[in-house]
């Protein structure tokens, strides 16, 4: 069996992202008189979000009839990483063995790694056709990826709503109150768009409203800095927050050390990381407690489970991050949380997802806070090619 061809694909879907996970500050009325100069976020490293949701996807085909289908992790331009795997990374693997996945993941890697090339976008086309080869080594095989990588540890995976929707505090009281309902023992909110005091408040509401019910998460989107995040943690801390997450700019490593030496709550990082080789630092310099890949940015299941195992040799969990993407990201992120022993929690979007379960032919939908795993060869899901269609924007 050969690897005869290789395609990726923008799919796309609506969907305002940026309301849908709270990343917008609720409305609050301002106290009169009170001097702001200090207490105000910069903005200076908010990224960049799509104005819908928006991924790409790679199709490996062979010559005996077997596909895989893999997600490269691409907001806000989908086109990159669509012209990395069809101009590159495809015709490297084209008559190759497609199960010799480690050996195609490794001749990925090394084709631009001495130019520098070796994070961002360049390892989230990697990600795409590694989930991609996984999926079709399941198929040919006749086994669930999580059986090839070992077998389960789990076979229900614990999911957190991500994300607080409302224009109001209000509101988010309403959402939290209705997720805790749902079954999620987990929630996370995002604060840094707006000032922080003001952040901070929403996040005190919050954490009183779930108090005893569910854990509170909190996601600054590297928005601080130390002296900030400290102050804000420490607050957090008396309000039960479980985990603060992307306090700082993700190059401030030492910055993150230090937060782990003067916080109780856990500093959670890592959806920026690429590659054990940068994990490695993070965990040697304990600059994290909890550390977030993402298996669509972070050269795939292969590299994935690699980064898992480093970490678990520091004692260290890990969450999969899962935020814009398709039902293929949070499959694969499924499959090697069950097969790696320190996976703690899993993200799941808490508002629907049109690249979701509206283009599968059965729901990856949660039931109490809990994922049951895809029990079919590969990925285990199966796609809606109608609906699959509808979405394409190629």
């Amino acid at each position: 069996m050969k690897i005869s061809s290789v395609e990726a694909f923008r799919i796309a879907g609506s969907k305002d992202y940026v309301a849908a996970a709270g990343l917008r500050a609720p409305a609050r009325p301002k106290p009169a008189g009170r001097a702001r100069a200090l207490r105000a976020n910069s903005g200076r490293h908010l990224c960049v979000y799509p104005s819908q949701a928006e991924t790409t996807l790679v199709k490996v085909s062979t010559d005996e009839g077997v596909v895989g289908i893999g997600e490269a992790h691409a907001p806000p331009v989908a086109s990159i990483t669509r012209g990395i795997v069809d101009d590159l990374l495809g015709p490297i693997l084209i008559g190759e063995d497609p199960l010799q996945i480690e050996v195609l993941w490794e001749k990925m890697y090394s084709s631009m790694r001495l130019r520098g090339h070796n994070t961002g976008f360049m390892l989230e086309a990697i990600a795409g056709v590694d989930i991609a080869l996984w999926d079709l080594a399941g198929k040919a095989l006749g086994q669930p990826i999580y059986r090839l990588l070992g077998g389960p540890f789990r076979e229900s995976i614990p999911v957190y709503a991500s994300g607080v929707p409302g224009a109001t505090v209000e509101e988010r009281v309403a959402a939290v109150r209705r997720f805790v309902g749902q079954g999620y023992g987990a929630i996370k909110a995002s604060v840094g768009r707006g000032d922080v005091d003001d952040d901070l408040e929403v996040i005190r509401i919050l954490a009183e409203a779930v108090r005893g019910e569910a854990d509170l998460l909190v996601d600054a989107h590297g928005a601080y800095d130390v002296a900030t995040a400290v102050r804000a943690g420490r607050l957090m801390e008396s309000w039960g927050v479980y985990w603060l997450e992307d306090a700082l700019c993700p190059e401030d490593v030492s910055g993150y050390a230090a937060l782990c030496q003067a916080l109780d709550l856990a500093i959670a990082a890592g959806e920026t990381v690429c590659t054990r080789y940068q994990f490695r630092d993070w965990l040697e310099r304990r600059a994290v407690d909890v550390i977030l890949p993402d298996v669509c940015r972070a050269g795939g299941i292969s590299e994935g489970r690699k980064i898992a195992n480093l970490a678990d040799t520091y004692g260290v969990p890990w969450c999969a991050h899962v935020s814009i993407g398709s039902a293929v990201h949070l499959a694969a992120a499924l499959h090697l949380a069950a097969a790696t022993p320190n996976f703690l929690i899993c993200e799941y979007p808490s508002t629907p997802n049109p690249l979701g379960d509206a283009l599968l032919r059965a729901p990856l939908a949660p039931v109490g806070g809990q994922i049951r795993l895809p029990e079919g060869p590969g990925l285990g899901i199966e796609f809606d090619e109608e609906a699959l269609a509808a979405h394409r924007i190629d």
